[in-house]
């Protein structure tokens, strides 16, 4: 040890004794002159999100922070909601909406939950886009139901417009299920389905009409019960595992047409056959 010096304090020590050397990797950042910390690179903060991020920024988020749902899209972007749509019916279809998961959706979809939330905020987002989607496919059935006669070409017409009505109520079975269980709580899907419903059966309501239905038939009450009929029957087969095949078709147009637009029966089951007066030998 060193003895004190005359003043009575240690000497300095020697400029051969060094503090240790920090490792570069617990050294704090540099302060820039500005008195700001550097940003932190995303890549670090979130190391496998960063990338997913850079993917789709560029045609999703757009730089507004809400979900892409709500924004128009690019190409890109476009065909990456599409697929979480798809997948979602999907899950919905084996699950029912109440028990699927965003997990069983991105998983379906083969995606991230990064994209999924880059496009929806969250599972009922989701839905009320598919909602969307129907309301307006259905909707649109409106417009392509033209006169309907007594006649062959009368079945025909109404024929066309039920093999539509099935072909869009079997793409979007599992949302339809869905819309129906939550309608009653959710006033902005309640504002949808009767968008939808009143949509589809305004044209029909002035079909009927115009056919002059027999007497007591109320056109709109009448258009409604179609509607409802369609609806349950395509939903009764379904759960029965019954097909709804052409013949299930063709027989829900023909109850339809004879009892709305005045066709009539088949000859022998309208006219009753007068039996032949047997001769006496």
């Amino acid at each position: 040890m060193t003895a004190p010096g005359p003043t009575g304090h240690k000497p300095a020590a020697s400029s051969s004794v060094r503090k240790p050397a920090v490792s570069p990797s617990v050294r704090k950042p540099a302060v820039s002159s500005s008195g700001r910390k550097p940003a932190v690179s995303p890549s670090v903060r979130v190391a496998g999100r960063a990338r997913t991020r850079q993917a789709v920024e560029p045609f999703a988020l757009g730089g507004t922070g809400e979900p892409a749902s709500k924004r128009a899209l690019r190409k890109q972007g476009r065909q990456t909601m599409r697929k979480l749509l798809d997948a979602a019916m999907v899950v919905f279809a084996r699950r029912g909406y109440h028990a699927a998961r965003v997990d069983d959706i991105v998983k379906v979809a083969r995606t991230s939950h990064g994209t999924f939330y880059l496009y929806f905020s969250n599972k009922e987002d989701l839905l009320r886009a598919l909602v969307s989607e129907a309301a307006e496919e259905v909707a649109g059935l409106d417009s392509v139901l033209g006169p309907v006669g007594p006649g062959p070409e009368g079945w025909q017409e109404l024929r066309t417009w039920i093999d539509r009505f099935s072909l869009a109520w079997q793409r979007y079975a599992p949302v339809i299920r869905a819309w129906t269980d939550l309608v009653m709580n959710d006033s902005e899907l309640s504002d949808q389905a009767h968008a939808a419903a009143s949509g589809v059966s305004a044209t029909l309501v002035r079909r009927i009409a115009e056919a002059g239905p027999p007497e007591g038939i109320d056109p709109v009450a009448a258009a409604e019960a179609v509607v409802a009929m369609v609806d349950r029957f395509h939903y009764l087969r379904q759960f029965s595992g019954e097909p709804v095949d052409a013949q299930a078709l063709d027989t829900l147009t023909t109850l339809i047409h004879r009892g709305l637009f005045g066709a009539p029966g088949t000859q022998a089951n309208t006219q009753r056959k007068t039996p032949r007066k047997t001769r006496r030998s």
